[in-house]
């Protein structure tokens, strides 16, 4: 057993978060208040079982080393030595540490290879023509640019790369430890983890490339793959672009976007202070790293729901960071910044330079949700702005805001005041026009996503003859299908459920999937057998309408379509199947 797994097994997760956490039990898990952001209510779940934690506030996770990385803020090497103390391992400091550091110089140089290849086969091989014509005709990148940010393509082959660099004289293990390849899921040898995509490379501030991003250009799922931790490679200490944009940042302040197109578009535009935090979950310690160059900060992430709830998110961490915080919102009709940037980028110049203060952005969001004339409307604004800013500490800022909600619900400013420095129930001042209709116990999430975090908990026999309520079609997510169809495999083959050993048998690309539904907070609800059957068979039940409501309007359609082309016989069967579907899906409600 190496020294890394013999540290694992002596110490529990449990233990060394409950250090820093109060953790409660909850059902399988357990839940405290995330050390890593600002919360009132818990969202950071630890699995005893799986050995991993999850914040489902600021997306950070990971196993103990992760941990302790993120709460003490040091690299890997300094947890290492931290948790081996704990669990009474002596480390073989000189030994280890040249190992480590031979480990990471042949990853450095795996990655620097890996980038110039795919480099080539998309710039020089016949084989990269679909990924070129992708990335100048649809994406209309110049070849400078192409060159600048290295940008390559992986052919949809199964072992292109790992032949390649097995012929330059690296070992298979080595290029598994360096992210570029993995171990076939079912028998033996090694695939490219990266197939049939456009290539980013991930550098470090030093020029050094620790990881890669690949963008499938035949819609496969995901849409984004990353390479997964190394020695090398930690997601939430990486900047994407800062190493181009740094001395632009230090003049011009930082503008933030979603992805790596986003800031390749607005380098080739001219405009060079722009970096990614590789997705919305913005981190603690990619601010940490931002702030050496500057304390200006512009978030520009997508128009879509999930790009204005990732910048409320993001805005909790620059804050406690100390940044000055402004948003830009993409104009109507463009999905982002890359968009707009193609189609004038002179008018996304112009945004750029006009961004509003934080809170003005997140009162502008939250009171175009509801309806702001009614009751109920205004109570549901003000406990979305009681949250958000009855943080605020500089009263300067509190007294403006309080002003201005007021005259934008009208409401007086006494009693804004009062719900935003009190933190007094909002329904004290502001009833409901009508009680609240007894709801699901479903979260924010969807039925599907539920239904697998309830099935995963699920005792053995419930498991089985749940699985053939429903059919993987049910699921209009790729990955939940393929998640549902794994559980009914792994069912046929084995006797017991064990959560880590299901894990370790799907395809890797589900692996952090699975973990976070496992990781989902579901109170005490295993806690009573009867109501668990009861909600889960409910969500269930909802899935399964969902399906035949789909059923019925393609039907609807269909028979359309027979009707408009006079073909009576396709009409009857058409007919018939409409009307068994109609009476399943009434037997449904």
């Amino acid at each position: 057993m190496d020294q890394i797994n013999e540290i694992k097994q002596k110490l529990d997760i449990v233990d060394v978060v409950g250090g820093y956490v109060t953790l409660k039990k909850s059902g399988r898990n357990y839940k405290g208040l995330c050390p890593f952001h600002a919360e009132d209510t818990p969202s950071f779940m630890v699995s005893q079982e799986l050995q991993i934690f999850k914040c489902f506030g600021c997306q950070s996770a990971g196993d103990i080393f992760k941990f302790i990385q993120e709460i003490e803020g040091v690299d890997f090497s300094q947890a290492l030595q931290t948790l081996a103390e704990k669990a009474g391992v002596k480390l073989q400091k000189h030994d280890f540490n040249s190992k480590i550091d031979a480990q990471k110089k042949i990853i450095y140089e795996i990655n620097h290879l890996t980038s110039e290849y795919y480099h080539y086969l998309l710039t020089k091989h016949a084989v990269g023509k679909i990924g070129l014509d992708y990335v100048k005709k649809q994406r209309q990148l110049s070849d400078i640019t192409i060159r600048d940010f290295t940008i390559g393509y992986a052919p949809d082959n199964w072992d292109t790369l790992y032949k390649a660099l097995i012929k330059k004289g690296y070992k298979p293990e080595d290029l598994v430890a360096s992210g570029v390849v993995i171990p076939r899921s079912s028998g033996q040898g090694f695939i490219d983890k990266f197939r049939g995509r456009i290539i980013f490379p991930l550098t470090a501030i030093d020029g050094k490339i620790v990881g890669f991003t690949g963008r499938t250009i035949f819609n496969k799922d995901p849409k984004y793959l990353n390479t997964g931790e190394t020695l090398v490679f930690q997601k939430s200490n990486i900047l994407y672009a800062l190493d181009k944009a740094k001395v632009a940042i230090k003049k011009e302040g930082c503008v933030v976007v979603e992805g790596q197109m986003d800031v390749i578009s607005a380098h080739q535009a001219g405009i060079t202070n722009v970096i990614a935090f590789s997705g919305t979950a913005v981190t603690g310690n990619q601010l940490k790293i931002l702030s050496r160059y500057t304390k200006d900060i512009t978030f520009c992430f997508d128009s879509d729901s999930a790009g204005e709830s990732a910048s409320r998110r993001a805005f909790e961490l620059a804050e406690k960071e100390g940044f000055n915080i402004n948003v830009v919102t993409i104009p109507k009709g463009y999905k982002d910044l890359d968009e707009l940037i193609k189609h004038d980028v002179s008018e996304a110049k112009s945004v750029l330079a006009n961004p509003i203060p934080a809170y003005d952005f997140i009162l502008n969001t939250i009171i175009k949700k509801y309806d702001k004339t009614s009751a109920t409307g205004k109570k549901k604004i003000m406990e979305e702005l009681v949250y958000e800013f009855s943080r605020m500490t500089n009263q300067v800022l509190l007294d403006h805001y309080i002003k201005k909600i007021a005259e934008a619900l009208d409401i007086s400013e006494s009693v804004v005041s009062e719900l935003l420095t009190k933190k007094v129930t909002v329904s004290k001042y502001l009833p409901e026009e009508k009680p609240a209709l007894a709801g699901s116990n479903l979260p924010k999430k969807s039925a599907e996503d539920y239904a697998l975090a309830l099935l995963l908990k699920a005792p053995l026999d419930s498991q089985i003859s749940l699985l053939y309520k429903l059919e993987a079609h049910d699921f209009t997510n790729p990955e939940f299908q393929a998640i549902y169809t794994s559980l009914k495999s792994h069912h046929d083959k084995a006797d017991t459920f064990n959560v880590q050993a299901f894990i370790d048998t799907i395809d890797s690309n589900l692996k952090n999937l699975v973990s976070e539904l496992y990781l989902w907070d579901l109170g005490d609800l295993f806690d009573e057998p009867k109501l668990f059957l009861q909600e889960i068979n409910a969500t269930f039940a909802r899935i399964r309408r969902d399906t035949l409501k789909r059923e019925l309007k393609n039907l609807t359609l269909q028979i359309k379509q027979a009707e408009a082309e006079g073909n009576t016989k396709l009409l009857k069967e058409l007919s018939n199947k409409f009307k068994d579907s109609q009476k399943s899906y009434a037997e449904t409600s």
